[in-house]
């Protein structure tokens, strides 16, 4: 008697399916306790979360009780619209391609509506139609309103590669994002990279918004200062390679940390009393129309070189801020303020085998009299704005500049800890180690930076006389 094929099959399927049975690996994961389950799930897409559920029958629901989703348009869009175009004939094929950012959307709501534990945290991932078609927006506003415990809330544009040109013919044409008047108000912290936006309403209401970043955004002077002045409580404000805006003028009394990085500007002001840490990283604009006055200002980062290659074409006339020259101006823009009194920590990067350079430095020491850990990092470029030169007409030979300078009161009574970055080994250096060696009398440690190393430096340095009985001096060779 002959088996029917599918007989045969289901037979045998059934008996691997027993032998299996006995040889299945114990399940290690019951032991772990379901809120750990879920923070390890915090830490994968929302896609990957799903997919994990084949792991364990434990695991198989752990996704719904998340502290944070992460949604990733392009992961979860490419699977979904190749599993409708499986049962699709080939001539609806670029239809169902075209619809996929709306299919996409029905997903998400979906995944939101499956979700049934508390959420404090929430990253979009989306592409451009999404914010077309004004699904982003619908998204967050039902998330906020479905999900009450959100307190942080990330949103990204990914980049078109050119796509959005074929839509539209100006930038000012581009999708913005848009939200209606409160939508934003019970968050904490928010993220937006990419985007442009002409409207300030999501912002207002926004009491307990302490963090704000803004990457990527494209945004006029009025929408900027609108948002600033809605976030009344803000503590944390990074603004990064952002366009749009001529004049960026921050005022807030609650504002501790304050980051800018890769602007360009007609002015800079920053007044903020409580300010504790500020970055200034590639900032260009007028150094006369560039002032801070942050008296409460403990640690203070001005990078030149660090974002340069990515930044737009320069204006002539510009330049971009250098610590030594917005602390300067500062300083005689409040002359009767010691508004860095408080300055302990400040990292900028300077080339020292430079004159220019080890002037500013110079003019730096002086200005901070409170400097406890000073930080250089030299530059493995020119930077043809900022431009380099040792045409200075000295009184004496240029090795001895050092030598030369009046003792600060920072040098001598205060400075214990610097590090060298991208230390070479050349002359003006080597004389600043010399001269922190021979002055500092506070001075505890000078960490140098190198990528090979430097024998006769080492040897020199280790054999000179100490100013502090404390100081160690410590190389290290290829590290970061």
């Amino acid at each position: 008697m002959m088996l029917n094929p599918n007989e045969r099959s289901g037979k045998r399927s059934k008996m691997e399916m027993e032998k299996g049975s006995d040889d299945e690996m114990p399940d290690f994961t019951k032991a772990v306790p379901v809120d750990v389950l879920s923070h390890i799930l915090t830490f994968l897409t929302i896609d990957e979360a799903i997919r994990s559920s084949i792991l364990s029958k434990k695991w198989k629901n752990a996704w719904r009780n998340t502290k944070h989703i992460e949604l990733v348009e392009k992961k979860m869009m490419k699977p979904l619209t190749q599993l409708l175009l499986s049962r699709q004939p080939a001539e609806t094929t670029k239809a169902t391609l075209k619809n996929g950012p709306s299919r996409y959307a029905l997903l998400v709501y979906r995944i939101m509506f499956r979700h049934y534990g508390d959420l404090d945290s929430c990253r979009i991932l989306h592409l451009w139609k999404s914010l077309m078609y004004g699904e982003v927006q619908s998204w967050v506003q039902h998330l906020l309103r479905t999900k009450k415990g959100v307190q942080k809330l990330s949103l990204e544009c990914e980049p078109d590669d050119g796509e959005m040109k074929q839509y539209y013919i100006s930038k000012e044409d581009f999708p913005k994002l848009h939200f209606s008047i409160g939508v934003l108000e019970t968050l904490e912290s928010l993220e937006l990279i990419n985007y442009t936006i002409r409207c300030s309403n999501g912002f207002v209401g926004c009491d307990i918004l302490t963090t704000l970043k803004l990457e990527k955004i494209n945004l006029d002077d009025v929408t900027l200062n609108d948002i600033l002045d809605n976030c009344e409580v803000l503590e944390n404000f990074t603004l990064k390679d952002s366009t749009g805006f001529n004049k960026l003028i921050i005022m807030n009394e609650t504002l501790q940390v304050l980051k800018l990085q890769g602007l360009c500007v007609d002015e800079l002001q920053v007044s903020c009393e409580d300010l504790e840490l500020l970055l200034l990283d590639s900032i260009i604009c007028p150094t006369n129309a560039a002032t801070i006055y942050t008296p409460n200002l403990t640690t203070f980062s001005s990078y030149c070189y660090s974002l340069f290659g990515n930044m737009d074409a320069v204006k002539e006339g510009y330049s971009i801020v250098k610590a030594c020259e917005i602390l300067a101006h500062s300083a005689k823009a409040y002359p009767s303020s010691s508004i860095f009194q408080n300055l302990s920590t400040l990292s900028m990067d300077l080339d020292l085998n430079y004159i220019r350079d080890a002037q500013d430095l110079s003019s730096v020491l002086q200005l901070c009299t409170s400097l406890q850990v000073l930080e250089i990092c030299l530059p493995d470029f020119e930077n043809p704005i900022i431009g380099s030169s040792n045409d200075y007409d000295l009184p004496y030979p240029m090795s001895m500049f050092w030598e030369k300078q009046e003792l600060c009161h920072c040098v001598n009574e205060k400075l214990k800890f610097v590090h060298m970055k991208a230390f070479k080994g050349k002359e003006l250096e080597v004389e600043f180690v010399k001269y922190l060696i021979a002055k500092a009398t506070m001075m505890k440690k000078v960490t140098i930076f190198c990528n090979d190393k430097i024998e006769d430096a080492e040897t020199m340095f280790s054999s000179l006389p100490t100013a502090s009985t404390n100081l160690s001096i410590n190389f290290k060779v290829n590290a970061k």
